[in-house]
């Protein structure tokens, strides 16, 4: 054989493992467009947003006139919130205290305490309350489920 062919079969042969290089993971071929389910997304709320704080808002109410509502989420995972019914008078005033798990998402915390349950979706400096089923609340009311961040 020539210089020039083994100098073309090297080209061709470095050219080959180049290409191949970037689909290779942990020693096998894979397909670029193979999408790994169980890697944690780096965008979800628990790990890029400043979810640490104090969130206020008026919630909906069946027979008054709203919930002044507002839950502080802690670092380790504790919540405490308080609910004042408007329109009540003061007897109708509660705190919650409880702990608080994120959902393999990231985007979604799960309120946990001796009296209730309840979840949110979490995005920048608001938190959302979903319904019984974990969907997000719909309709006229929608933008009254929003508790917003003011610490």
């Amino acid at each position: 054989m020539s210089k020039f062919g083994i100098l073309v079969t090297f080209i061709a042969i470095a050219l080959v493992s180049c290409t191949n290089q970037g689909k290779k993971q942990d020693g096998t071929l894979r397909d670029s467009t193979t999408i790994n389910k169980n890697m944690i997304d780096p965008q979800s709320s628990d790990i890029s947003l400043d979810w640490i704080g104090v969130y206020k808002g008026t919630m909906p109410c069946a027979d008054c006139e709203g919930i002044e509502t507002t839950i502080e989420l802690r670092n380790d995972q504790t919540f405490v919130a308080h609910y004042k019914y408007l329109g009540e008078g003061d007897a109708n005033e509660f705190i919650d205290e409880g702990t608080f798990t994120w959902a393999v998402t990231g985007s979604i915390i799960t309120l946990e305490s001796e009296s209730e349950t309840s979840q949110y979706k979490v995005e920048k400096n608001r938190l959302i309350l979903l319904t019984q089923e974990g969907e997000l609340n719909t309709g006229e009311l929608a933008d009254y489920y929003v508790l917003k961040k003011i610490i």
